[in-house]
């Protein structure tokens, strides 16, 4: 195979004939039972209930949206008329 075709595959695709081998006759099975929140430790899965469980990306947002209300509010007394 060439190097610029190399260079256009990404995974196990761009691994060596060997490795490709070698995950294959292992059935591609992981090392490891739990995945995601199921795998991290006991401190940040506590951590992730206590923020309601956003994605940090979500959490984001969801603090954009809500300063956007706040500073489309109007002071009261501004919208009180003498």
């Amino acid at each position: 195979m060439s190097e610029q075709g190399n260079l256009n595959k990404r995974g196990l695709a761009s691994a060596s004939s060997e490795t490709r081998e070698r995950v294959a006759k292992a059935g591609g099975e992981a090392p490891h039972q739990k995945r995601g929140l199921q795998a991290a430790a006991s401190e940040t899965r506590q951590a992730v209930a206590r923020k309601g469980g956003l994605a940090r990306g979500e959490q984001r947002r969801k603090a954009k949206q809500a300063k956007e209300v706040d500073v489309n509010e109007k002071p009261a007394e501004m919208t009180q008329t003498s």
